[in-house]
C-alpha cells in the first residue's frame, strides 16, 4: 500500500511546486514579491565524498571561494567545498563531547578575527533543554597540504527567557553589533527571535537569551490544521545576515505543501539593530525566484549581492543554488559597533577587509596589497 501511495503523493508535491506560490500574509498584510534576484544551480553536493543532511552553510572569509557545511546527523566535523560541491577541500574536526544536534551555521568577525558559529540547539520534541552555540576561529583551507584540521571550540550554553524548551533551526551573526540571533522553529504557530551578545569569556555558566520579536502573528495563520497548510510564516529552518549587515534572509519550509515555502528579505536602515529592523519592517519581501527545496534548511550570504542555499535531503545528492541580484548593487562598507576596537570592517569589491590606523589587512591578518 505504501508503494502504491508514494507515486501519487510525489506527483501532488511536484504539481504543487510547479504552481506559483500563494500570497504570504504577514502581520495581517499580503506581501509583495521581490523580483530583483535570479537563481541558478551552481553545483550538486556529492554526499558520498562529503557530508550528509546539510543543515547549515557559511561562506569562508579566510579562504574565499569555499563554502563550509555542517550536518545534523551526529557528525563531529564540518567540511568545505567550492560552490560546485564535487570535492571536499577541507575537513575540520571538533571534539566528540560537543552536543551533536547541529541545526544551523554562520560566520562572522569579532575583534578582527573570523569565527564560525554552530547552533547546537535542535530539540524536535522540546524535551532536551541542553542548548548551546559552538564557536571557533575559522581555519584556513589548503586542500593540497592540509585537507584535515582540528579546531578547539568554545561552547556558550544558554536558556530561553521564558524558562521553556524550544526547538530551533536558525542561527545568524551580525558583524555590526557582534550579536548572535537565533529563531525558533514552530509547527503551525508563530516563530520567535532571540539574541545574545557574542563574547569569549562566558565560561560554563548558562546565559539567558533576550527575546526580540515574533515573526508574524497568529491571525496570519488562519483556521488551518495539519492537513490544511497555513497562509502565514512558520517553520523557520535557516537565516543569515549579509557581511555588511544591510540584509537579513529568513527561510522556512512546509512539510505538507511545497508551495507554502518562502525566503524573506529584510532591508536594514543605517543605525538600526537587527531587532529594530525585524520589528519595524512589517512588509519584508518574499523572493520570487526562491522555490521549494526538500528539507531546505541551509542559507548563507557571500556578500550583499549573492547568497547560496542547499538542503539536507538524504536520499540523493542535493543541488547547490546560487542567487544573484539583478541590479548588482555595490557592496557597502560596515563599521563594527564595538567601541573597544579601533578596527573597521570594510567590503571592497566582494572581499571583506580589516582597516585600522596601521593600514588595510585581509581577514586572516595579512597586510593587503
Amino acid at each position: 500500500m505504501i508503494k502504491k501511495l508514494l507515486l501519487p503523493c510525489m506527483l501532488l508535491v511536484s504539481m504543487a511546486a510547479c504552481h506559483a506560490a500563494p500570497p504570504l500574509v504577514y502581520f495581517g498584510d499580503t506581501l509583495q514579491w521581490n523580483t530583483n534576484w535570479v537563481k541558478k544551480q551552481c553545483g550538486t553536493l556529492d554526499i558520498s565524498a562529503n557530508i550528509i543532511e546539510v543543515s547549515g552553510i557559511a561562506c569562508s572569509r579566510v579562504t574565499p571561494g569555499y563554502i563550509w557545511m555542517q550536518s545534523d546527523e551526529r557528525q563531529n566535523y564540518i567540511i568545505a567545498t567550492d560552490e560546485k560541491g564535487e570535492k571536499r577541500a577541507c575537513k575540520a574536526k571538533l571534539p566528540k563531547s560537543i552536543r551533536w544536534d547541529w541545526e544551523d551555521m554562520s560566520g562572522g568577525v569579532y575583534e578582527g578575527t573570523n569565527y564560525l558559529f554552530i547552533g547546537a540547539f535542535g530539540d524536535n520534541e522540546e524535551t532536551d533543554g541542553n542548548y548551546s552555540i559552538v564557536y571557533f576561529e575559522e581555519p584556513a583551507i589548503d586542500p593540497v597540504n592540509t585537507p584535515e584540521v582540528t579546531v578547539t571550540p568554545g561552547n556558550i550554553k544558554f536558556v530561553y527567557p521564558d524558562g521553556k524548551k524550544h526547538n530551533c533551526e536558525a542561527l545568524m551573526y551580525d558583524n555590526r553589533e557582534q550579536m548572535i540571533y537565533i529563531i525558533t522553529k514552530v509547527y503551525y504557530d508563530v516563530c520567535q527571535v532571540f539574541s545574545l551578545p557574542f563574547r569569549l569569556d562566558y565560561g560554563e555558566e548558562e546565559q539567558t537569551l533576550t527575546y526580540i520579536c515574533d515573526l508574524g502573528v497568529r491571525s496570519d495563520l488562519g483556521e488551518s490544521s495539519k492537513n490544511q497548510p497555513y497562509k502565514g510564516f512558520h517553520l523557520v529552518t535557516g537565516a543569515d545576515i549579509s557581511p555588511d549587515g544591510k540584509y537579513i534572509l529568513i527561510k522556512n519550509h512546509n512539510n505538507i505543501v511545497a508551495t507554502y515555502t518562502w525566503t524573506l528579505l529584510f532591508t536594514r536602515e543605517e543605525g538600526e539593530s537587527v531587532g529594530e529592523t525585524l520589528i519595524r519592517q512589517r512588509h519584508p519581501e518574499p523572493l520570487r525566484c526562491y522555490s521549494y527545496e526538500w528539507q531546505g534548511e541551509a542559507i548563507c550570504w557571500l556578500d550583499s549581492t549573492t547568497f547560496y542555499t542547499t538542503s539536507d535531503a538524504d536520499d540523493g545528492n542535493p543541488p547547490i543554488y546560487k542567487y544573484t541580484r539583478k541590479d548588482n548593487a555595490a557592496v557597502e562598507s560596515v563599521q563594527s559597533d564595538n567601541t573597544k576596537s579601533a578596527k573597521e570592517l570594510v567590503m571592497i569589491g566582494n572581499v571583506l577587509y580589516i582597516r585600522s590606523k596601521e593600514g588595510l589587512y585581509t581577514m586572516d591578518g595579512r597586510k593587503a596589497d
